[in-house]
């Protein structure tokens, strides 16, 4: 039997969907049954029953399905022993980002790793809160920074920050922010963060709490457009209070007092009980330096 196929048959239990589990480890659907049917057969045993709303575990694989976790356990414990013989933190560890480096302190991250363990590895991928926390689940990421909370209790969180968000607008609609009601801000056009972004929930959780009925809305996730947005008069939209400030230093944008401000939490996070491999506990080291610094 192959690592793959555990994971692939602890994918399948803990999703309870082939088409799930699939895009979770980025495997088709038929590599996904081809996988466990292989299992099954090598264990002489059927691992799930198809039910209508995907399959569940039979009475023999949810007993198997510990046992597969555990494999899965030892055999990471072995790479972390090998690095650990070998006398030095070696080898790469890929780091989701959910906004940008600078925010996340990245450049402080990568100059401590230089000093503290030259041999050690970073892969920087940025993408949307939603999504590392999947790539992480699914182990094409082996930490990442999230904004909000983690759901999944397979993963670790450490809180690192809680900056709070404004609505913003152009400098050029300064009065009217200052005076708007709720049918005022429903007359604007506002940016709407994705479907996988916290952002969207808030935003969503302000128009409800609020009154707010946009007229109009544009799709973004990039922090860089959507600035572009607030500072030439095109929507309003969520900004960090870092950016705040900075725009309204510079005079190009204005804050809507009506809502206030809404804090977020930022977070690291990683699979629960890998924080003893030497190569994340050394990132977690770092991060957490570099944050309570």
């Amino acid at each position: 039997m192959e690592l793959y196929q555990l994971r692939t048959f602890v994918a399948v239990a803990e999703e309870g969907s082939i088409t799930r589990a699939g895009k979770r480890i980025h495997a088709t659907q038929p590599a996904v049954s081809a996988h466990i049917k292989a299992l099954e057969e090598e264990l002489g045993v059927r691992l799930f029953d198809r039910v209508p709303r995907g399959v569940e575990l039979t009475q023999a694989g949810a007993e198997l399905v510990h046992d597969a976790i555990e494999v899965l356990g030892a055999a990471q414990t072995l790479l972390a022993r090998a690095v650990m013989l070998g006398g030095e933190v070696a080898g790469q560890v890929a780091l989701g980002l959910c906004t940008d480096p600078a925010f996340l302190k990245a450049t402080s991250l990568i100059d401590l790793m230089s000093e503290r363990f030259p041999k050690l590895n970073l892969k920087l991928i940025q993408s949307p809160s939603g999504v590392i926390l999947s790539e992480i689940r699914a182990r094409n990421l082996d930490a990442g920074f999230v904004f909000a909370g983690n759901p999944y209790r397979d993963l670790e969180t450490i809180k690192l920050a809680e900056p709070e968000y404004s609505i913003m607008g152009a400098a050029s609609v300064r009065d009217e922010l200052a005076d708007a009601d709720a049918e005022a801000l429903s007359a604007f056009t506002w940016v709407m963060p994705a479907s996988h972004s916290p952002f969207r929930e808030l935003q969503l959780d302000i128009f409800n709490q609020f009154g707010i009925v946009p007229a109009r809305t544009i799709g973004a996730d990039s922090e860089e457009v959507i600035r572009a947005l607030v500072v030439e008069g095109k929507a309003l939209a969520l900004v960090r209070e870092d950016e705040v400030a900075a725009m309204l230093d510079s005079g190009l944008a204005a804050e809507c007092a009506l809502v206030g401000r809404h804090p977020v939490e930022v977070n690291f996070v990683y699979r629960k009980g890998e924080d003893e491999l030497p190569s994340l506990a050394a990132i977690i080291e770092l991060v957490r330096r570099t944050w309570e610094g």
